[in-house]
């Protein structure tokens, strides 16, 4: 199975001082210092995320260029075996893939083109393209 497919990332972007090196394939967002991404800490889907979502796509140590896609067809790491074709897919405070439920007016950062079968699967996932949207 390829882990790659056609997604668009931001450049310029590099890990927090402490790396990323276990986070590929999940989501993570912007920090607040310029030119960073972090783990995407507590997220949920009725929160707005204050900040830019993506999907880290490789794994990069302390202060190494990020692969952050922002846009296309990435992989992620699902935490739940409930995620169907379909569902609206977010973040949870790990930074793995969960369906965003159906409350209205939530947010949400792609669609699942796969189905989880258990826990840690690794779906595929249609990204919106605006880190993170309201339904």
């Amino acid at each position: 199975m390829a882990y790659t497919t056609d997604y668009k990332c931001i450049p310029g972007l590099t890990a927090n001082s402490t790396g990323l090196a276990s986070s590929q394939f999940l989501f993570g967002k912007l920090a607040s210092t310029a030119g960073k991404v972090i783990a995407p800490g507590t997220l949920n889907s009725t929160s707005n995320p204050g900040t830019y979502l993506g999907v880290i796509m490789n794994a990069p140590g302390a202060l190494e260029e990020v692969e952050f896609a922002d846009q296309g067809i990435v992989k992620v790491i699902a935490a739940t075996s409930t995620i169907v074709i379909g569902d609206r897919v977010y973040s949870n405070s790990t930074g793995k893939a969960t369906d965003a439920g159906t409350t209205d007016n939530g947010f949400f950062i792609g669609r699942a083109l796969t189905a989880a079968g258990a826990v840690s699967d690794l779906i595929t996932v249609k990204l919106n393209g605006n880190g993170g949207a309201r339904y």
